[in-house]
């Protein structure tokens, strides 16, 4: 019997949407996705809900809770999200990879769209500025992956 070929990459990608980027000091805390909360994917921004303890995927502004955390104990084919009911961590300080959606550089402030996307573009009301955050990487193009840094002192 023939062995098939098998070829790996010297390259493994720098990280993934929701993956926690250093092993600085950061903070996650434990919550539940709304029961009207739309599936809220790895990296994305979340807002407090309206009953304790309860996060869900922006549809506007609101009151910034903090990122979802990529959870590996999720089954496959529940895909790259959490659902209603399902309990999530939310990283409130600390720097996580996520997708930025126009190139971002080093420092820039982080305004977090109405879908929970992230940018460095206030556009007036319509982006929430997150304060006592910043970019840490510098992307090139629209929707690359780059690190947020949460929780900064200036």
């Amino acid at each position: 019997m023939a062995i098939p070929p098998v070829s790996y990459s010297r390259d493994t990608p720098k990280g993934y949407p929701g993956m926690i980027a250093t092993t600085e000091p950061h903070h996650i805390i434990s919550m539940v996705v709304a029961q009207a909360s739309a599936n809220i994917p790895f990296g994305r921004g979340v807002l407090f809900g309206t009953v304790e303890d309860t996060v869900a995927l922006p549809t506007a502004i609101g009151k910034f809770a903090g990122v979802a955390v990529v959870d590996r104990t999720i089954p496959h084919e529940q895909g790259e999200a959490y659902k209603p009911f399902d309990q999530i961590s939310v990283m409130k300080n600390g720097t996580i990879w996520v997708t930025a959606l126009v190139a971002v550089a080093q420092g820039d402030d982080v305004y977090m769209t109405p879908t929970g996307t992230f940018t460095n573009v206030s556009n007036s009301d319509a982006n929430q500025l997150l304060v006592g955050a910043e970019w840490a990487t510098v992307t090139s193009g629209a929707n690359q992956l780059a690190k947020l840094r949460l929780g900064v002192t200036k």
